[in-house]
């Protein structure tokens, strides 16, 4: 099958499945706060916090592994795949009972982790259900990385919005009729059991060999190559979870548990756009690293330039939406309760547009395996935002928190990542990137304020009615105006073709 057809595939069945279990998480969160207290909200959005920096101990190996899969499936080495899916295995069962010691035994520490302890039962069985969780995902899970190396994402992806689907479907009847916290996360347990069996079984049956005992072990420089890059991983993992895991539990240190819970909402929000995105990069990043093993760079660096064009457009026009409709869609969705002053909102929307733009580079970083070239950038990028989140919080609170999350992406990933990328992977100068970067972002500077300036204008002081005009204006304004400053250039173009390619790829396919 073509990468061209399996990257469609890949994003059709990301698409759908995204949108079906994020319409369940929607309506499960709505449940939520009806049937439970906000400060039940900070609680799960903390102990997920307090596991996402567990999930260390992960070591990046699952992304050293996905990476060192790229050539043997390539050229079908199935010696190659036996030896590294039990290496696999291995590392991830051991990492899994690390997850599970180390979790359970900060259990007499959550008091001081928590401050003034809320009023709810039962919180050291909670938190040991989020480490259960966690831990047990990494016994069987690890299947799931073939899958995706071999570009068959669309499996991993039935799967897991599959059962997501239908944990936000347990979880509803359970908060309507019991209101019961804990049985709540049983459900979550129950799916993710069930879940990581299914998959393992899929994969068992689209390769039989990994049933079988693999006669070959790998060789020494292989060996040398994957300990390489799981040790240049393990300052990306460090990176990773300081900054993703770090902001619920400053806020419930610095400012309290109840602000926890709001920003989840936000995060939540947030996290879906990214994951609408995410959709497109994911579908193609087996195909790049296949690209990148059969050495076709040239080819490599139109589908970047592409990329980055089509997330300069996606994530500037999902920034003006988030900016004007983000307090409107929240105050409609679960009351004027739960919503953050608009400086806090702004500055939610810069880290976002930040990641965002971020997202074509790491791709490719990713795909090509460049984690040693910048190994030591995440340690010191969690070391700003852990200074600055804290000074800052100290200072003017909760904002100062979300500012030292920009601070550190502006000093360290905003200019270094791309760096690496050109100079290393695409080995090609790195100026046009910024300069792009640079007019892109103007262009959605200009857009967003003429945008609400416009929204501002037609405000009829009626909610759901204000919200829908805002909506169809947000949709409107912002795409027609990219479309009349790009549809001329250079990378429009060749988006175009691509899409007309890819079209014409679907019908052939579907006749």
């Amino acid at each position: 099958m073509s990468r061209i057809s399996n990257s469609v595939k890949n994003f059709k069945f990301g698409t759908v499945g995204y949108f079906i279990s994020y319409l369940g998480n929607f309506v499960t969160r709505k449940i939520f706060v009806m049937y439970l207290t906000v400060e039940y909200l900070g609680l799960n959005g903390l102990f997920s916090n307090i596991l996402s920096l567990l999930s260390f101990a992960e070591l990046g190996i699952g992304t050293a592994i996905c990476f060192s899969l790229y050539k043997p499936l390539a050229f079908n080495e199935i010696d190659k795949i036996q030896a590294l899916m039990q290496l696999f295995r291995k590392a991830y069962t051991t990492i899994g009972l690390l997850i599970l010691g180390i979790g359970l035994s900060l259990i007499p520490l959550l008091p001081s982790i928590l401050g003034e302890v809320p009023e709810i039962p039962h919180i050291n069985f909670i938190y040991s259900l989020f480490v259960i969780n966690s831990g047990i995902s990494y016994f069987l899970g690890y299947k799931r990385t073939l899958l995706i190396a071999d570009q068959k994402k669309y499996l991993d992806t039935t799967y897991y919005y599959g059962f997501q689907v239908v944990k936000y479907v347990l979880q509803v009847i359970v908060l309507v009729f019991t209101n019961n916290y804990i049985l709540f996360l049983s459900v979550m347990l129950f799916t993710t059991v069930v879940e990581n069996l299914v998959i393992s079984q899929k994969a068992n049956k689209i390769y039989p060999f990994l049933l079988e005992k693999g006669k070959k072990t790998l060789d020494r420089d292989e060996k040398l190559k994957i300990q390489k890059n799981v040790f240049a991983l393990i300052f990306h993992k460090l990176g990773s979870v300081v900054i993703s895991g770090t902001d619920n539990i400053l806020m419930v240190k610095f400012v309290n548990l109840a602000s926890a819970g709001i920003n989840s909402n936000y995060v939540m929000i947030t996290s879906a756009l990214n994951s609408v995105l995410g959709i497109a990069y994911n579908s193609i990043s087996a195909s790049v690293g296949n690209l990148v093993v059969e050495n076709q760079l040239q080819k490599s660096k139109s589908i970047f330039d592409e990329l980055y064009f089509v997330s300069a457009w996606l994530v500037g026009f999902s920034s003006i939406c988030l900016l004007i409709l983000l307090n409107s869609f929240i105050s409609l969705w679960l009351g004027t309760v739960y919503l953050f002053e608009p400086k806090i909102v702004f500055v939610i929307v810069i880290n976002f547009y930040l990641y965002g733009m971020l997202r074509p580079v790491r791709t490719f970083h990713s795909s090509m395996g460049l984690f040693w070239y910048d190994r030591y950038k995440p340690v010191i990028e969690s070391l700003i935002n852990l200074g600055a989140s804290i000074y800052l919080a100290q200072k003017i609170g909760l904002v100062g928190i979300l500012i030292g999350t920009a601070i550190s992406t502006i000093t360290t990933c905003f200019w270094f990542e791309p760096y690496v990328l050109f100079r290393f992977g695409l080995k090609l100068p790195v100026r046009e990137y910024f300069y792009k970067y640079i007019l892109y972002t103007l262009v959605t500077i200009v857009i967003g304020w003429i945008t609400y300036g416009i929204v501002n204008s037609v405000s009829i002081k009626n909610g759901y009615l204000d919200f829908l005009i805002s909506m169809v204006l947000c949709a409107v304004v912002p795409n027609s105006i990219y479309l009349l400053t790009y549809y001329r250039s250079r990378d429009f173009g060749h988006v175009k073709r691509e899409m007309i390619h890819v079209f014409q790829h679907m019908k052939k396919r579907g006749k």
